[in-house]
């Protein structure tokens, strides 16, 4: 598998207590997100001024990018020189970037600020994996990492405090990615649970493999949620707490976004009529990955032949 095979894929890859009420969407205006002679897009996160980043591919090379939704033009990300691969994931308001890099052999974290300045980090307890998802303008990154007592694919999501340096590990799991973060510091991600193999499902589903969507708020609280009662991936989230990501529809047979609210109860089944979850037309997969204030959404697409960004406005 290739580099940029590898990160598209980490980004695909009973009910619960307590069901509310869905987010009230409406209909969407989607637009495709391709960077000028790519032969696939990823588009992860957008922040409140409507700048989205991706990553596109012209063979060899990933190609990091901010791409103006309003305007519709593409500014390069400079890769970081002495790496084979820079790749962009996540945007602040103040339009600072958190991603990765790779050198061949360990994938690093990366935030780079808005003057250009350029930050790779490690966290002390990753062997060769180290990905940063979100960040907010406090310079919180939010991120995902492997583990050295792993014996079959075990990471653990983290809070890095670029400031102090410092790290929170987050809703330890067989594998926890966390992404989105507002500026309170919400963080919500994605978290799989096996009884069977000694990690508790803290919602006591008594699905084998459960994958779970989570909310993190800034005080520690976490809650955890699906989507129709299916394998559900949070990616997402305002500044109002209205969380965005995706969920295995397997009436359809295909992977559509959502857009949620919790309440506060611990474990939540909300559920999402069809018509009401996100779908790129054509697509066999709409992997939605952020959220602005204003409900824009945005993420990646598959329509069977390609991978393509994309942009969703409420009409």
């Amino acid at each position: 598998m290739t580099r940029k095979n590898q990160l598209l894929s980490v980004f695909a890859i009973g009910l619960i207590a307590g069901p509310i009420s869905a987010y009230s969407q409406g209909a969407y205006d989607y637009e495709s997100i391709n960077y000028p002679g790519s032969a696939f897009d990823q588009a992860f996160g957008i922040n409140n001024r409507g700048d989205v980043v991706g990553n596109g591919s012209i063979d060899p090379d990933t190609i990091p990018y901010v791409w103006d939704s309003k305007k519709g033009g593409f500014t390069n990300v400079t890769p970081v020189a002495g790496y084979v691969e820079t790749a962009v994931l996540g945007i602040s308001d103040k339009g600072d970037l958190a991603g990765s890099v790779f050198d061949g052999s360990v994938e690093s974290g990366l935030i780079v600020d808005k003057n250009g300045a350029v930050t790779v980090f490690d966290h002390p307890d990753a062997v060769v994996f180290t990905q940063a998802r979100g960040i907010n303008n406090k310079g919180l990154v939010t991120g995902f990492r492997d583990d050295p007592n792993d014996q079959g694919g075990l990471e653990n999501g983290f809070i890095y405090d670029s400031k102090e340096g410092t790290f929170t590990d987050i809703v330890p799991s067989l594998f926890t990615i966390a992404q989105g973060i507002n500026s309170r510091g919400d963080v919500v991600g994605s978290a799989i649970f096996d009884d069977g193999l000694g990690v508790v499902d803290p919602c006591n589903t008594g699905i084998p493999f459960v994958r779970l969507g989570w909310r993190r708020s800034a005080d520690g609280t976490v809650t955890y949620f699906s989507v129709n009662g299916e394998a559900t991936r949070a990616r997402g989230i305002t500044d109002s707490g209205t969380i965005a990501g995706w969920v295995d529809d397997p009436g359809s047979g295909l992977i559509k976004g959502f857009v949620v609210e919790l309440d506060g109860t611990q474990c939540q089944t909300i559920p999402v009529p069809d018509e009401d979850l996100l779908h790129f037309p054509g697509a066999t997969a709409t992997f939605v990955g952020g959220i602005k204030n204003s409900g824009e959404v945005v993420g990646s697409y598959d329509d069977g032949t390609t991978t393509l960004g994309f942009i969703a406005r409420p009409q």
